[in-house]
């Protein structure tokens, strides 16, 4: 009996045991929680890493472009020798030497905002300032046989809003590189005043004056490409951006390049060259074509 009774314990630990093991053999493990497929861990994520990481993120860029204007411009002189009047054309120059200290105001910013591959940006210049300028230019005098010199000396206001706006997608991005295609809107009032004092002849017989009024406002449907490659260790970058568009008055490309230098907290520097044209112009307008080309000076900020 008490062999029986010494046996017992044992028996019950065997049982619990066997129960144990047997509920251990049945009982499924435990899954690990799935990892998505698409999820990829950057250890040190480049800047271009950051842009594309599926967040929205908006920047605001204020900058200084002072370009050097360059326009083809033609107007009626009212008297000229033999003749009723006649069509005097004329290439305008200015640079910012002759119009930085006469500026009355100006603004200047971009922006741009990313949410995964799509993209909005837009870009807004205001400047309203005068200048003037000597030029030296002829006419066809009586019949069209004789070329007469006429020196013009010119004062024109220049009171413009240059506005932009498209919207775009990334075709390809890796880590340092991207490359982004767009489509949009430019605005450009041709707001031009020019008052003229045109001495004809080479003994200055004839001093028609006059002023020249030009209102047209070239609204243009813009095609582009635009992007950004990172150099070295990620800080240096390169932009670009070139697009080309036409509206009915006219036709336009716009194209820069540069560098800039990103900083550790995301806010970047930028010194480009950026030159924007148009061209194609009816042949009664004033102006036929204008060109404004020059340094651009800027600074990002992550908003």
């Amino acid at each position: 009996m008490k062999h029986r009774l010494s046996f017992l314990p044992i028996a019950i630990f065997a049982f619990f045991a066997t129960m144990a093991a047997a509920s251990a053999q049945v009982a499924p493990a435990p899954e690990a929680t799935p990892t998505p497929a698409t999820a990829t861990v950057i250890e040190h994520p480049t800047p271009m890493d950051r842009a594309y990481d599926g967040k929205l993120h908006v920047t605001l860029a204020p900058y200084v472009w002072l370009p050097t204007l360059k326009s083809n411009l033609q107007f009626s002189v009212p008297t000229l020798p033999r003749r009723p009047g006649g069509i005097l054309q004329s290439n305008v120059q200015v640079g910012p030497s002759d119009y930085a200290a006469k500026i009355n105001s100006a603004l200047m910013f971009s922006f741009d905002s990313r949410l995964g591959e799509a993209s909005v940006f837009g870009d807004y210049i205001y400047t309203n300032f005068s200048t003037n300028a000597n030029v030296v230019s002829t006419v066809r005098g009586p019949l069209g046989h004789v070329s007469i010199p006429v020196s013009l000396a010119i004062n024109a206001r220049l009171a413009q809003s240059i506005w932009e706006l498209a919207a775009g997608f990334s075709i390809a991005h890796g880590h340092d590189a991207d490359l982004n295609v767009f489509g949009g809107w430019r605005q450009f009032p041709l707001s031009l005043t020019l008052s003229y004092n045109a001495v004809i002849g080479k003994k200055g017989i004839i001093n028609p004056m006059g002023t020249v009024v030009n209102k047209q406002v070239a609204n243009d449907v813009i095609f582009g490409l635009r992007g950004k490659a990172f150099l070295g260790d990620g800080h240096w970058f390169v932009p670009y951006y070139i697009d080309a568009g036409a509206g009915a008055i006219n036709q336009t490309w716009q194209a820069y390049t540069g560098a800039g230098y990103t900083f550790n907290h995301g806010q970047t520097f930028l010194l480009a060259y950026r030159s924007l044209n148009y061209y194609g112009f009816p042949a009664g307008s004033p102006v036929q074509k204008l060109t404004l080309g020059g340094p651009l000076l800027g600074y990002t900020f992550q908003l």
